[in-house]
């Protein structure tokens, strides 16, 4: 008969193996969804490349923004079919957008409420920072192990799923593609990353859709989760800028 501290001993082995096992068990899609819509995102950097028509003519639209939640600081870098260019910093209360004049290039700054347009894009890129999938939609990922961490993926072609991408998570709205919801998709392929902690620390989106017999194509990545260096409006831009609001009074 084993004496009761072997049993003991034995016990607090088995505990310690199941908890390892625990740990090291592949989490299901459903629970990984859920822990990136749980995810406290403070900053990240999201990049667009899109291709579609107006028209028949081709257009691309692509760029690069940083966001940072607390105190609220937006950069962007974003450009059209490659000479339409607009570079802006935006803050809590005001928006600075770079325009070209006379071959010069200028800093111009006004209250955020005269910018409407800006305001809007703001809440769609504040937007982003919540992830929105139902749990049918998330049955669709498989879910594999990375170095860092681990990673939902799906390819198909799920009506559903991208709707809830257009629609309820805003992509539509942040496309220059004013066609986009409505497409016929075509493919698309989706991968969610996550830490160790299950922590999101990425998402990345590529899509093909038609319209009107055309194809077209939206690649979205949204990177650095929470890993982003302080954002500030360089004192360049805010003390150098002709102030807009100033010169319609």
């Amino acid at each position: 008969m084993p004496s009761k501290k072997k049993k003991i001993h034995l016990l607090t082995l088995l505990a310690l193996a199941s908890l390892f096992l625990a740990a090291c068990a592949k989490p299901s899609p459903q629970s990984l969804v859920k822990k990136a819509q749980q995810s406290k995102i403070a900053n990240f950097q999201l990049k667009i490349d899109e291709h579609y028509y107006t028209g028949n003519k081709p257009v691309r639209f692509y760029g690069q923004i940083n966001y940072q939640r607390s105190p609220f600081v937006m950069q962007a870098d974003l450009t059209q079919s490659g000479d339409q260019n607009v570079k802006m910093w935006v803050g809590q209360h005001y928006a600075y957008v770079k325009y070209y004049k006379d071959q010069q290039e200028a800093w111009y700054k006004a209250k955020l409420s005269q910018f409407t347009t800006i305001s809007h894009f703001q809440q769609l890129v504040k937007d982003m920072d919540t992830l929105t999938l139902s749990q049918k939609s998330a049955k669709l990922f498989s879910v594999s192990r990375t170095k860092n961490g681990w990673r939902l993926s799906y390819t198909g072609k799920s009506q559903r799923l991208w709707q809830e991408i257009t629609e309820t998570n805003g992509l539509a709205s942040l496309s220059s593609d004013s066609q986009m919801a409505k497409a016929k998709l075509q493919q698309i392929k989706m991968t969610i990353d996550f830490s160790q902690k299950k922590q999101l620390t990425g998402l990345a989106i590529y899509a093909k859709y038609k319209v009107k017999g055309q194809t077209s194509s939206t690649k979205l990545a949204m990177l650095k989760v929470n890993q982003q260096k302080k954002l500030a409006i360089p004192k360049t831009v805010s003390k150098n800028s002709v102030d807009v609001s100033r010169l319609n009074k």
